[in-house]
C-alpha cells in the first residue's frame, strides 16, 4: 500500500476528519463508477444513485476503520469489495419486489473487472506499488541497478559497461533477479 494512503488510513483512525475527505476525493471515482453501474445494470432510477453513493461513502468509511494490511490484499481492492458488498445488500433490501437479477447474478457482478474503470486504475496503482516495494526489499543495490537497466532493454554488454562490470557478473545477477522475483510472484 502506498505510504500516502497508509498515512491517510491512520490519520482517519486517530480521528482526523480531514484525512477521510482526502480518502472519499480519491475513490470518489470507485464511488461513482460503482453506483453508476449498478444502477444501469438494474434500471434503478436516479433516486437510487444517490441512496448508492451514499451507501457507497458509508461502506468506504467502514473499510479504513476495518481493513488490515496483513490481509494481503491492498486497501483499494478491499474498499471495493466493502462498496460492492454494501450496495449489493442495499439493492436486496430495498428492491425485493423489482423484478431483477437473481442473487447468483449479483454475487457473479462481482468478478467483473473492466480494467479501464476508475476503480481498477486505483486497484492497479496500489498493487504496482506494493510490487515495486516488494522487488525494492528483495533485491541487493546491484541487482536493482541491473534490473533498472534490463527493464530499459539494455543489452548485457550496454550494462556491464554502464556499472562497470564484468558481463558474468550481469549475467548473474540477471539470474538471481528472475529467481527472487519467481518466488515474489
Amino acid at each position: 500500500m502506498s505510504s500516502e494512503i497508509e498515512n491517510l488510513l491512520q490519520s482517519v483512525k486517530n480521528g482526523e476528519t480531514l484525512s477521510f475527505e482526502a480518502i472519499y476525493r480519491l475513490y470518489l471515482p470507485l464511488i461513482e463508477s460503482t453506483a453508476s453501474t449498478f444502477c444501469k445494470r438494474f434500471s434503478l432510477s436516479e433516486t437510487d444513485i444517490d441512496d448508492l453513493r451514499q451507501e457507497a461513502a458509508i461502506a468506504l468509511y467502514n473499510a479504513v476503520f476495518s481493513y488490515s494490511p496483513e490481509r494481503n490484499v491492498t486497501f483499494g481492492r478491499y474498499a471495493k469489495v466493502c462498496i460492492q458488498n454494501r450496495i449489493i445488500s442495499y439493492i436486496r433490501y430495498f428492491h425485493e419486489s423489482f423484478e431483477m437479477a437473481s442473487p447468483e447474478e449479483l454475487d457473479l457482478y462481482m468478478d467483473e473487472i473492466d480494467p479501464g474503470t476508475p476503480e481498477q486504475l486505483i486497484i492497479d496503482k496500489e498493487s504496482l506499488c506494493n510490487l515495486n516495494r516488494k522487488i525494492e526489499g528483495s533485491l541487493t543495490d546491484f541487482e536493482k541497478s541491473v534490473f533498472a537497466l534490463y527493464v530499459g532493454n539494455m543489452s548485457y554488454a550496454d550494462m556491464a559497461k554502464a556499472l562497470s562490470k564484468p558481463t558474468k557478473s550481469i549475467d548473474n545477477a540477471i539470474h538471481r533477479i528472475k529467481a527472487k522475483l519467481r518466488k515474489l510472484l
